[in-house]
């Protein structure tokens, strides 16, 4: 009977990717970061990012790919076109491969397995709820275009929108604005030409600014504003699925805005038990056992 020796989890979305190694045999583990993985981003490169981190760890660990079962939770992993096309690269590259949502390795992740609300605030915004039946229900994650709320892109998105409309109106610019500028340009065909390159990841790139500046630019604080309502929709949304199941909030923007929600008790936040990583690693083992399993039954 083949045995798993290695599991692979990545947890990719559009700002950076986390990989974790893990013997399972002795539990011994490696692990490593790149840059994005996003689907939405590109297959290609996010294909050639999760095998870059792949090779860096097979090589501390000793180790051959094909040895390893891996399991990626991917931003645009929910666009099935997507998804097949990305794993098809990768089946060739491991032992056994598979690709989920980035929302399910969080939800899997967060409370370890058990049921959750999760709300993962990144460069995207997405929700699942894993209830006490086991059944995986989605909320929101609809992409920049008509969706993302409560999300970096969005803030960034809404940031540039207020600042287009001070140009416009010829105001004097505030202090975001100012420096929305010397990113963007400050002549129409500038900015022009930035907007026609921008993607979420260099939307999300203007939000730690706009975070500096929301407690002294009536702007920024404003359009913070926004973004904590945002989340709320978001938290409610899920609520509906069981408001009895814990709710947890994670990602990049999760910290400034749970410290701003965290008073609001009616919210009924639960710190997270683990990461996305975490869920992908746990998935990951899953799949191994789930072979197992199936083996012994031949």
């Amino acid at each position: 009977m083949k045995q798993v020796q290695y599991i692979l989890g990545v947890d990719g979305g559009g700002s950076k990717t986390l990989a974790r190694l893990e013997h399972l045999p002795s539990g011994q583990q490696w692990e490593a970061r790149g840059d994005a993985s996003s689907l939405s981003l590109g297959v290609e490169s996010a294909v050639a990012q999760i095998l870059q981190l792949a090779r860096q760890l097979a090589g501390q660990a000793g180790c051959d790919m094909q040895q390893m079962w891996a399991l990626a939770g991917l931003a645009g992993a929910g666009n099935r076109h997507l998804r097949y096309q990305a794993l098809e690269l990768l089946e060739r590259a491991f032992g056994k491969a598979d690709i989920v949502s980035d929302a399910k390795t969080s939800a899997y992740g967060a409370n370890l397995g058990q049921p959750a609300a999760v709300v993962a605030l990144g460069t995207g915004s997405v929700a699942m709820v894993l209830d006490n039946t086991g059944r995986e229900t989605m909320v929101g994650g609809w992409g920049l275009l008509v969706g993302d709320e409560g999300s970096g892109a969005r803030l960034g998105v809404n940031a540039v929108s207020q600042l287009l409309w001070e140009l416009d109106l010829q105001q004097s610019p505030s202090q975001l604005g100012l420096y929305l500028m010397s990113v963007l340009g400050t002549q129409r065909a500038e900015i022009l030409t930035w907007l026609a390159a921008a993607n979420p990841t260099r939307f999300a790139a203007l939000v730690p600014q706009i975070l500096a500046l929301k407690d002294c630019c009536p702007l920024a604080g404003r359009l913070y504003a926004g973004h904590l309502q945002e989340v709320r929709k978001l938290i409610m949304a899920c609520r509906q699925y069981g408001p009895d199941i814990p709710l947890i909030v994670i990602g990049g923007l999760a910290q400034p805005t749970l410290t701003d929600l965290a008073n609001e008790t009616e919210l009924n936040l639960m710190a997270a038990r683990g990461s996305a990583l975490d869920g992908a690693c746990l998935l990951a083992r899953q799949l191994a056992k789930d072979f197992l399993n199936d083996e012994e039954a031949k």
